[in-house]
C-alpha cells in the first residue's frame, strides 16, 4: 500500500513567493545602489570643497573684489559638472574671509534631498616687509 504524502504547501498559499519577491526586490535594489549614491555624493562634496578653497584663495588677496572670488568658486563648480543649483557666498568680516558653497549633486540614483555644503575660512593676506619680519 502506498502512503500518501502531505503536500508541501496548501492551496491557499499559492503565489506567496511572488508577493514576497515583489516586496523585497525594490529593497534589495536600493541596498545594491546605495554605495554608488554615496560615492556620487562624496565626489560632489569634494567638488564643493575645492570650490570653497578656490574662492577662499582668491578672497584672501588684499584688496580683491569679493565678487571675483565668488565667480572663481562658481567657475570650479561649472567646470567639473558634478553639481547643480550651486550657490557660492564669500564674506569678509574684519580680516577673516569665509567662503560657503552649497549645491545639489547632479547625478542622483536614489531620489531625495541630497545637498552638499562646504566652508572654508582664512585671514586676509597682507604683505609684510623685511623690516616687520
Amino acid at each position: 500500500m502506498r502512503s500518501r504524502r502531505k503536500p508541501l504547501r496548501s492551496d491557499n498559499e499559492s503565489g506567496l513567493a511572488s508577493t514576497e519577491v515583489a516586496v523585497l526586490f525594490p529593497l534589495i535594489i536600493v541596498m545594491a545602489l546605495f554605495p554608488f549614491q554615496v560615492a556620487l555624493y562624496w565626489h560632489a562634496k569634494q567638488t564643493a570643497d575645492l570650490a570653497a578653497e578656490t574662492a577662499l584663495d582668491i578672497g584672501q588677496v588684499n584688496g580683491v573684489d569679493i565678487d571675483e572670488a565668488r565667480r572663481a568658486g562658481l567657475a570650479v563648480l561649472s567646470t567639473t559638472g558634478q553639481v547643480e543649483a550651486a550657490e557660492v557666498e564669500v564674506t569678509v568680516v574684519g580680516d577673516l574671509v569665509t567662503a560657503e558653497v552649497s549645491a545639489r549633486p547632479r547625478y542622483r540614483i536614489i531620489p531625495g534631498p541630497w545637498r552638499v555644503t562646504a566652508l572654508a575660512q582664512g585671514r586676509v593676506e597682507r604683505f609684510v616687509g623685511s623690516a616687520e619680519r
